[in-house]
């Protein structure tokens, strides 16, 4: 196989989810990188009680994201003591688990694992939501795809709010392991300047753990207006990113009531003009969900942003078992 046909299969993996053998699933937790929900559900179905890999890897090292859906036509086994992918009763390849952190078996000064604080991404993001909480579900506007709350009840798996000392303390460990290249920072939206007080707080503490000025990664907070921008940048982080979800006004209206009544359109264009000024070219990524809009809008959207140096993060979303849509993200964002 190609570079090329292991990205499609990449491609039709995330779309179509995989089921798995349990004899597939031994050493998960211990050797290999188990699933920890920091912020949205992925797979297709709950699996409350049953441990999942987090990703795997294909022969060419290209990273896929596990997604669990037990009717799918892809399935990993153990075959003589290998993990092998099937579609139907075709043997496509073998696969790998990745390897567990060690430091997902510390604890913090606090007492928390570490690994309800911060999760690693594929082999070498850091993942932090600083906050799994956002105040449009407080009034019945959350965006309409959106599982952040369902998946926090469900599961339970991190910490709601990190501290900012234990996020320091995570990252310093993180990165001492030597694997870790960049970190993505999140949470739900709440008070601007309560957020960048925040991030501005939780990167400092990063930047002291790691030993860097400027933290390679990206900060994806909630929509960054005006001056807020600049303030980011002072942070320290490399990146910046925003979630305008839709290109489509009306739709973008429609589906996220809430956000969109705070952040206009015309709101999210001149913010990401403003990003690229400030962060330059290629370090300000704009992340749609794709599947809602007409595909002629959507490239309307891209095309625009492409012009002005901003990155494009595209997600595709799909129905799920549990409340809430998740988000079904083709591409990790990148740093």
């Amino acid at each position: 196989m190609s570079k090329l046909d292991f990205l499609k299969l990449k491609a039709d993996l995330l779309v179509e989810g995989i089921a798995v053998e349990k004899t597939a699933l031994e050493g998960l937790g211990t050797c290999f990188k188990e699933q920890n929900h920091g912020l949205f559900g992925w797979d297709f179905e709950n699996h409350v009680g049953m441990m999942l890999p987090d990703d795997f890897l294909l022969p060419d090292g290209t990273i896929v994201q596990f997604r669990l859906n037990s009717i799918s036509h892809y399935q990993v086994r153990m075959m003589d003591s290998k993990l092998k992918l099937f579609n139907g009763s075709d043997e496509i390849c073998e696969v790998e688990w990745l390897s567990r952190p060690a430091f997902y078996d510390l604890k913090t000064s606090a007492e928390d694992m570490m690994v309800r604080i911060g999760q690693i991404g594929g082999a070498d993001c850091l993942f932090f939501c600083y906050q799994n909480y956002c105040s449009h579900f407080a009034h019945h506007k959350e965006c309409l795809f959106c599982n952040l709350v369902s998946t926090s009840q469900t599961y339970n798996s991190v910490l709601k709010r990190k501290q900012v000392e234990a996020i320091g303390e995570v990252a310093r460990a993180a990165w001492a392991e030597g694997g870790v290249k960049h970190i993505l920072l999140t949470g739900g939206c709440f008070s601007a300047e309560r957020e960048i007080n925040l991030v501005s707080d939780i990167i400092a503490a990063i930047r002291e753990g790691i030993g860097l000025d400027r933290v390679p990664g990206t900060i994806l907070p909630s929509p960054a207006k005006g001056d807020d921008i600049q303030r980011y940048y002072d942070t320290g982080i490399q990146a910046i990113g925003f979630s305008i979800e839709i290109w489509n006004d009306r739709l973008y209206q429609a589906i996220c009531p809430g956000k969109s009544e705070v952040t206009s359109h015309s709101d999210f264009m001149r913010s990401i003009q403003s990003a690229v000024k400030v962060f330059g070219e290629g370090n300000v990524y704009a992340v749609f969900v794709m599947g809602l809009e007409p595909r002629e809008s959507l490239l309307d959207g891209f095309r625009w942003l492409a012009d002005i140096g901003a990155n494009v993060v595209g997600l595709q979303i799909l129905d799920h078992s549990y409340p809430g849509i998740a988000l079904q993200q083709l591409h990790g964002l990148p740093m």
